[in-house]
């Protein structure tokens, strides 16, 4: 699997570059997909929503508050809710090929087997299990019961892009300010506000690339 670590990159560009890789791998033929498979990181070089795909921004945006920040409002390929991105908060995108994974055709399934592997390298990043307190719940990863990473899937012919936004030091204020409180919400949320529910892992910049580098080995085959 090809590992690209695009740095610090305009929002726009950071969702175009995981698009593009999905429909490189849809395009593959089964003998070449696996060849075709993607871990893409990137950082949004200043902050931006990015709202789910056809998603309503009066469902998900407090608009005054965006448009006094000057805040872009962008839109992703994946379903889910919104999200704010910028300096302090990494994406990933795993590009995967289905005809290589058959076990993640199930949608449930391939949430709890990818998202127990991202844990895994994190917490090993964190000081072993114990150390770090970090757990999957529901499409989430939790730090003691409160939100750290959210994600989101697509899926085309033969491929599924399978990405997560992971904060390690963002200002949880902003997303308070810019994002509505969900209409809808996973149980374990509890009716928790974005500042009640919302933390930074307790993780260095570098030791979350770290852990992310090692996804691929994390999946095997």
């Amino acid at each position: 699997m090809l590992v690209e670590d695009h740095g610090r990159v305009p929002p726009e560009r950071g969702l175009a570059l995981e698009t593009d890789a999905l429909h490189a791998l849809a395009r593959a033929t089964p003998r070449s997909a696996a060849g075709a498979e993607r871990l893409l990181i990137w950082e949004s070089a200043w902050p931006a929503v990015i709202l789910p795909r056809r998603g309503e921004p009066a469902r998900w945006v407090r608009a005054p508050a965006r448009a006094a920040r000057g805040v872009p409002l962008l839109e992703r390929v994946s379903g889910g809710g919104a999200v704010v991105v910028g300096p302090g908060c990494l994406t990933f995108a795993l590009v995967l090929s289905l005809e290589a994974r058959p076990r993640l055709a199930d949608v449930a399934h391939s949430y709890d087997w990818l998202l127990a592997r991202e844990a895994g390298v994190l917490t090993r990043e964190a000081g072993g299990p114990g150390c770090g307190g970090i757990a999957a719940r529901s499409t989430d990863l939790a730090l003691q019961d409160r939100k750290f990473a959210g994600h989101a899937q697509r899926r085309v012919r033969g491929g599924l892009l399978h990405h997560g936004v992971l904060l390690y030091d963002f200002d949880i204020d902003l997303i308070d300010c810019l994002l509505a409180e969900p209409s809808r919400a996973p149980a374990w949320r509890r009716g928790r506000s974005h500042r009640e529910f919302l933390t930074n892992a307790r993780l260095p910049r570098s030791a979350v690339l770290r852990g992310l580098r090692r996804l691929p080995a994390a999946l095997g085959r």
